[in-house]
């Protein structure tokens, strides 16, 4: 299948609201009665169980999912700097995005390092593998640093901050 354009939603705070760390720890007290037995949070699979916490999809980026994938010519997927490489995190990933029916063509978990260089080095492996003349990008952290990569690239790049909403175009849509 050939597709025209590569459609990337963010999972943290911008496809789903997972919990903050101090309002997750929180309800974790709440609900364990039990302190927050880690140090650190986004690193951890327990700050993404579904038996503890209500995580709902950002109902604006819903939407957008939702005309994203009613497009055959697009290859929607899923790019998280939650770690791969932490035993359970993407099944628990996969549990929130199954109880919100929402399918990817794809799902990436970042393989290790920051999660601005995991998720520029995946775009720019799809771009050349597809060989696709678009990508949009959804997503709340690194916009100025995913505007100024786009303003790099040789296709036309969408940066959507989901967020603010403010959408910003690389110059080949001009």
């Amino acid at each position: 299948m050939q597709y025209k354009r590569i459609i990337v939603f963010d999972f943290d705070n911008t496809l789903c609201f997972t919990p903050e760390p101090d309002q997750g720890k929180k309800i974790w007290k709440e609900k364990t009665r039990e302190d927050w037995p880690h140090i650190g949070w986004w690193s951890k699979t327990d700050s993404l169980n579904i038996d503890i916490f209500d995580i709902p999809v950002n109902k604006w980026i819903y939407k957008k999912y939702l005309e994203a994938v009613s497009d055959p010519d697009n290859y929607v997927m899923l790019a998280t700097g939650r770690l791969l490489k932490k035993e359970g995190m993407l099944d628990n990933v996969m549990k929130i995005l199954n109880k919100h029916n929402l399918s990817f063509d794809e799902v990436q978990l970042n393989w290790g390092g920051s999660t601005l260089l995991f998720k520029l080095t995946l775009f720019e492996n799809k771009i050349k593998k597809l060989g696709v003349e678009e990508l949009i990008m959804y997503d709340d952290r690194h916009i100025s640093s995913f505007i100024e990569w786009a303003n790099k690239q040789d296709i036309k790049i969408a940066v959507i901050d989901s967020v603010t909403k403010n959408k910003t175009k690389n110059k080949k849509y001009i």
